[in-house]
C-alpha cells in the first residue's frame, strides 16, 4: 500500500568512469548555463563512453565527438565527449554504434583517445545532457564521486 506514495524516477549510468562535476562548473557557458538541458559532466580517466540506459541511439555525430539516445524511458539524452573537440574531425575517436541501434545500459557507445584529446589542446570534460529537460519534474544529477559505468549519477523525475 505504502508503494502507491513512492515516486517514479528514472535513473542513468555515467557514460564513463572518472569524477563526476557539477555542469555549472564546465568552462563552456553553452553547457553551463544548461541552455541545452540539465545533466551532469564527468572528469574521464579512461575513454570508453557507454550507454547510461537502454534506448536507442538516434545520433552519431559525423566527427564522432557526441552522441545521442532517446532512452526507452523518453529522455533524449546527449553525451558530448570533450570541449571543442569537433575541431578533431574524427581524430581519436572510434564508435561502436550507429543511428538506429538499440543499446542497453553499459553498452560501448565511443572509444576516445584521451591523450590524443588532450595533446590536440583539448579539455577531455564530458558532458552528459538531458536535452528535453522541460518534459520532466527534475532532473538532479549526483556530483563530486568518482565514478564507473556502474554508478547512477543522474535522476529523472517524470511529471
Amino acid at each position: 500500500m505504502f508503494g502507491l506514495f513512492k515516486k517514479k524516477k528514472n535513473t542513468f549510468f555515467s557514460p564513463m568512469s572518472g569524477k563526476s562535476v557539477s555542469i555549472k562548473e564546465v568552462p563552456d557557458e553553452t553547457f553551463s548555463s544548461e541552455m541545452l538541458g540539465k545533466g551532469v559532466a564527468i572528469v574521464p580517466n579512461d575513454g570508453l563512453v557507454t550507454s547510461p540506459a537502454d534506448g536507442k541511439v538516434t545520433m552519431v555525430f559525423e566527427t564522432l565527438h557526441a552522441v545521442s539516445i532517446l532512452a526507452d524511458t523518453g529522455e533524449e539524452i546527449l553525451i558530448h565527449i570533450g570541449l571543442d573537440t569537433v575541431k578533431m574531425n574524427g581524430e581519436g575517436f572510434s564508435s561502436f554504434v550507429k543511428a538506429g541501434d538499440r543499446v542497453k545500459a553499459k553498452d560501448p557507445l565511443i572509444q576516445a583517445d584521451l591523450e590524443k584529446i588532450k595533446s590536440a589542446g583539448f579539455r577531455t570534460i564530458t558532458i552528459m545532457l538531458v536535452c528535453n529537460t522541460m518534459d520532466f519534474k527534475s532532473v538532479e544529477s549526483i556530483t563530486d564521486i568518482p565514478v564507473t559505468k556502474d554508478s547512477e549519477i543522474l535522476v529523472v523525475i517524470p511529471k
